[in-house]
């Protein structure tokens, strides 16, 4: 029967997730990035929650000093008060002899080294770093004896050891990956624009299972929040009873056959000024109201104008918010990580929230410096919201003004159960907005058109009258749209209620 390896908590809960507890007692891990990845940082993070409770720690920094580490430490409140540090001084010998060796300093440090584990006898470790004994070696071969003592000192020791690396380019000879028990390999990359976007991956862990793939982390005050990558099924389902959520409006909820179902998706598409998050509005007002908590994640409104716009439309927000039953959330997508958002939903929805609005994914796209695989990353989310049984409720911005077909770059229809999709239409002087349910997998809905009245204090769906439905079918009318197609293309022949 294997043995089990005992964890050691990181001091970073979202690494200890992705490690599944922390790391392996006794053994030596290795953290390897390019500088400004946040190694030392980790380390130091490492130390001060292991150190608690009175166990001894011991930091040897060849990189940098000893003021510097307290800088890095103090900077992000981190309590150093049970680890030693020690900086060995490779210029002791300066006075006795005029040139210093290679091989002389890299002698001076192992001495200094093995003097401050056997004084200290530490029970986590940490050394920073291994560049400075690759570049001391004479060769490959003493490079690697000198890695084996380190570990064969921490084995005889029971100490759970870092061993700091600073990548410079891809080398081809990496001793010390087959040495160390573990590998956290941290990257970041700086994009045109926004903050550094910084990942990490595990390569190795014997004898672990651990989340693999990559993981966004954030530096912060405090230190590294690392935000585990989503697995849908990292978690059991709930029961799927696909309820419906209904909205105030009855004609509306008449139209979606009763309402919009707990575990689905709803995308509400349509163009500029058509009423998009007003309609994601009235449901998340609807069902907070009803005592189901929801929670709204915003990319282009402020949340203080979302308020008061909301306000003016009738649909109060405060009283709801002050309940707990409604929370608003804004993010910059040039200063959040996919990986970040998603840890952010899942947040809210471990805090209670069944309805989540995010408004709006094109905003979100649009405003990412490198939208790579980022359709990837909310469709893995929303199935993990699925599972959770939440409403999901996307809105998606359409190009094409009055007139225009509208039409999309972002293929998103796969991404829903539901769409609600909604258009300008012109009645003499006047401009007037409609709304049409296109697609709906888990109930029947009506494929009439209706209009959408959006005035002061009152927002509400009513049927069209005799002069609407005559101007509207004079101009652009709606298809149902399939998982894939540009939402809004009109096909032959097609009038307001009408089958195909």
């Amino acid at each position: 029967m294997r043995a089990e390896l005992t964890r050691i908590s990181t001091g970073i809960s979202g690494l200890d997730t992705v490690l599944g507890g922390g790391y392996p007692e006794g053994h030596a891990i290795l953290l390897e990035g390019a500088p400004g990845t946040g190694k030392t940082t980790m380390a130091l993070q490492f130390l001060s929650k292991s150190c608690r409770d009175g166990a001894r720690g011991l930091f040897i920094s060849v990189a940098q000093t000893r003021k510097e580490i307290d800088l890095i430490a103090d900077s992000h409140g981190i309590d150093l008060a049970n680890v030693e540090i020690v900086c060995p001084d490779l210029d002791v010998w300066s006075g006795a002899v005029s040139v210093q060796t290679d091989d002389a300093l890299l002698d001076i440090l192992v001495a200094q080294t093995e003097e401050a584990l056997v004084e200290h006898r530490p029970r986590f470790f940490v050394f920073d770093s291994l560049l400075e004994l690759r570049l001391l070696s004479a060769n490959t071969v003493a490079y690697r004896r000198h890695l084996l003592i380190l570990r064969r000192r921490l084995q005889e020791m029971e100490a759970t050891g870092l061993l700091l690396d600073s990548l410079d380019g891809e080398m081809e000879d990496r001793h010390e990956r087959g040495i160390v028990h573990g590998i956290i390999k941290l990257e970041a990359r700086i994009p045109n624009i926004g903050t550094i976007r910084r990942r990490l991956m595990i390569p190795k862990m014997r004898g672990m299972v651990f989340l693999e793939g990559y993981h966004d982390f954030r530096i912060e005050h405090g230190g590294l929040n690392v935000y585990p990558r989503l697995v849908p099924t990292e978690r059991p389902a709930d029961a799927q009873r696909f309820e419906p959520l209904s909205p105030s409006d009855p004609h509306l909820e008449k139209m979606l056959g009763g309402g919009l179902e707990l575990g689905t998706t709803a995308l509400i598409a349509g163009q500029a000024g058509c009423g998009k998050s007003t309609m994601a509005t009235i449901f998340a007002v609807g069902a907070a109201g009803s005592g189901v908590n929801a929670a709204l994640f915003l990319f282009e409104e402020r949340p203080e104008v979302f308020r008061m716009r909301s306000q003016a439309l009738g649909l109060g927000l405060e009283p709801l918010e002050a309940s707990g039953n409604l929370t608003l959330n804004h993010f910059d997508p040039a200063e959040s990580s996919p990986g970040e958002f998603s840890r952010h939903v899942i947040a809210a929805v471990d805090g209670g929230a069944k309805v989540v609005v995010i408004d709006s994914l094109s905003g979100y796209l649009n405003a990412l410096p490198d939208h790579d695989n980022v359709l990837t990353h909310l469709h893995t989310l929303l199935q993990y919201l699925a599972r959770r049984r939440c409403l999901v409720i996307i809105t998606l911005a359409q190009s094409g003004l009055l007139g225009e077909p509208p039409h999309t770059t972002i293929e998103a229809g796969y991404l829903a159960d539901s769409i609600i999709l909604l258009r300008h239409y012109a009645v003499g002087p006047s401009i007037r907005r409609s709304v049409a349910v296109v697609k709906k997998r888990h109930s029947a809905h009506e494929r009439g058109i209706s209009e959408l009245v959006i005035m002061p204090h009152r927002v509400e769906v009513r049927p069209f009258d005799g002069s609407d439905e005559e101007a509207f079918i004079a101009q652009e009318g709606y298809s149902e749209s399939t998982p894939g197609q540009s939402l809004g293309a009109r096909p032959s022949g097609h009038v307001p209620g009408g089958d195909r």
